[in-house]
């Protein structure tokens, strides 16, 4: 909770109506309304939750995992707009508008990428 209110600030920068985003689940959010900042810190937690969980799946690996370095990595771009968002309000650095709003529009790109990579460290998981 306190995540989302902390990027307020930065969010509530965004005109209200002028900009949404789509969810992974098709819902249209406003950049400056409470679902979003309330969405931008669940996809925040959930890509951080995730890129530990693979760094260790990479670390326990004997054998590097191609196709687990390749998904933390896909991950670690997809989400460099959120952690940017979350660093500026860390350090109590503004972005600017264009920034943050450019910073914003990526978190469903960010939460695709948690989703695929948590996919594949479940089904390697499953597999023998």
């Amino acid at each position: 909770m306190g995540f989302a209110r902390s990027l307020a600030p930065l969010l509530l920068a965004v005109p209200a109506g002028c900009a949404s985003v789509a969810t992974s689940d098709g819902e249209r959010l406003s950049l400056s309304s409470d679902e979003f900042r309330a969405y931008v810190e669940r996809v925040f937690r959930e890509q951080n939750r995730v890129a530990d969980e693979v760094a260790f799946a990479l670390e326990a690996a004997g054998d590097p995992r191609a196709d687990l370095a390749a998904a933390e990595q896909r991950l670690l771009d997809a989400c460099a707009g959120v952690n940017e968002l979350a660093t500026a309000r860390r350090d109590q650095q503004p972005l600017g508008l264009r920034r943050s709003a450019a910073a914003a529009r990526t978190v469903p790109q960010c939460e695709a990428a948690a989703q695929a990579a948590n996919a594949l460290l479940e089904s390697s998981r499953g597999a023998p």
